[in-house]
Order: structure tokens, then C-alpha cells, then sequence
């Protein structure tokens, strides 16, 4: 009398197919993108403690960044509520983010709280997770001081802005500082430019009228003093940050 039932070789075939269907349907939702949250609801979960690593998306205008060896910690406001971004990376050059002051960036990350201030963590930087949506003219390719600061031969010899905090101010020298004081750019002008800004009618302040702590943009072209072996930035024109 012959025996029926699944054979091994059929057994085998099956559980196959059912690992191979369960990997498919993982990597599917992989694909699957987060929900939109607006900032100033992504600021409260976290503040409230709601929503501890919940993956989400929202977007906002960036008022800060600030470039370290552990990662780039970007700051972004909307409708008058601000939230921290980490980009979480072990790559040192992907530090260099293509972004500037004033950018408006959809970020993608998870919800977080660090020190009992809200943050969202975004792994990687690359791909997807921080899209630049558009940038305001008036404000396009501002250098913030910190990412100078790290990597300061992209950008000698050329003519930059600079967005930072006045610290240190002097006749024909000041220091432009990050907002958390952890880097200093120095900056210099000439007599002769600095009475011509005096009186100058295209908004450019002159030194002068500079106190600490004033958010401030200024251009100028960045060069290598080899004689005092550092950087600095000769001023061309400054404007208070609007």
C-alpha cells in the first residue's frame, strides 16, 4: 500500500516561497514614506514626550547649522516655532551638506529628546532623508561659520557671505561666532572702506555700529594670512540679519 503526503522536496518549496513572499512584503514597506507632520506638531510631541522614535517627515526654513566630527546639527523654523535637527552620520564628509541659511528643507528623521529640548534624528543625510524644496534668494548661498570653520580651503580665495554673531568688535577687526561660540572667524577691514561704509547708502553698516551678540551677514573675500598662519575674511559689505 503506498504512503501519501507531502514530500520533503515539496515541503522545502513551499517554506521557500513563504520566506521569499515575507522579504518582499519587508522591503516594501521600506519604500513606504513616513507621515508629513507639520514642525510646530513635531516640537510639541516631542516636548510632550509623545511619539519617542516615531519615524515623520516635516519642513521648516533653516536659521542655523552647526558642522562637528560626530554629525551636522541643523535648526529649522516654521510659523515661529523652531526644532533642532541632528544628522546623525560616521562619514566626516558628509558634513558638507549642500545647504545654506535660509534654505527651506524637508527633513525626514525620528522624534527624540535630547537634554529635555526636542530634536529630530535624521540617519545618514544622503538619499531622502534631507530634500532642499527651494532657497530664498535674498539669503542663497550664506556660509554659516562653523562649516568655514571645518573646511575652510573650499572656500579661500573666493568671495562669500557669512551669516554669524559679532563678538569682539575693534576698530578694523571683529570675530563673527556660531551661535554656540564654538567657533570664531576673524574679520578685517581697511580705514579707507571703513569710512566709505560710513556713508554708504546700499545698507551696508559700518563696524562702528556693531555690538555683540548682533546677528549679522557679512561678505567679503576669505584668504590665508601666511604670516600670522590663519584665516580670515576681508569685509567688503555688512548687513544686520534681518
Amino acid at each position: 500500500m503506498e504512503k501519501t503526503g507531502v514530500t520533503p522536496q515539496i515541503t522545502v518549496i513551499v517554506f521557500s516561497l513563504l520566506g521569499v513572499g515575507i522579504l518582499y512584503g519587508l522591503s516594501l514597506t521600506s519604500f513606504v514614506e513616513p507621515p508629513y507632520v507639520p514642525l510646530e506638531e513635531v516640537a510639541y510631541r516631542a516636548g510632550a514626550g509623545d511619539h519617542e522614535g516615531e519615524l515623520m517627515r516635516t519642513k521648516g526654513v533653516i536659521t542655523d547649522f552647526l558642522a562637528t566630527d560626530y554629525g551636522n546639527m541643523l535648526t529649522i523654523r516654521e510659523n515661529k516655532t523652531e526644532l533642532l535637527v541632528f544628522v546623525d552620520t560616521a562619514d566626516k564628509s558628509a558634513g558638507k551638506l549642500n545647504l545654506s541659511y535660509g534654505d527651506v528643507v524637508e527633513v525626514e528623521g525620528r522624534v527624540k529628546t535630547y537634554k529635555g529640548s526636542p530634536e529630530l534624528v535624521v540617519h545618514g543625510g544622503h538619499g531622502n532623508a534631507i530634500k532642499k524644496l527651494c532657497a530664498k534668494n535674498e539669503n542663497e548661498n550664506i556660509a554659516f561659520v562653523s562649516r568655514i570653520a571645518m573646511h575652510p580651503e573650499d572656500y579661500k580665495g573666493e568671495r562669500v557671505r557669512v551669516i554669524g554673531y559679532a563678538d569682539n568688535v575693534y576698530k578694523h577687526v571683529f570675530y563673527l561666532a556660531d551661535e554656540h561660540g564654538e567657533h570664531l572667524l576673524r574679520v578685517t577691514v581697511k580705514e579707507a572702506e571703513t569710512e566709505a561704509r560710513a556713508t554708504s547708502d546700499d545698507g551696508s553698516i559700518p563696524i562702528s555700529a556693531l555690538q555683540k551678540g548682533d546677528k549679522i551677514i557679512a561678505e567679503g573675500v576669505f584668504r590665508y594670512d601666511p604670516g600670522n598662519t590663519r584665516y580670515e575674511l576681508n569685509l567688503i559689505s555688512l548687513r544686520r540679519c534681518s
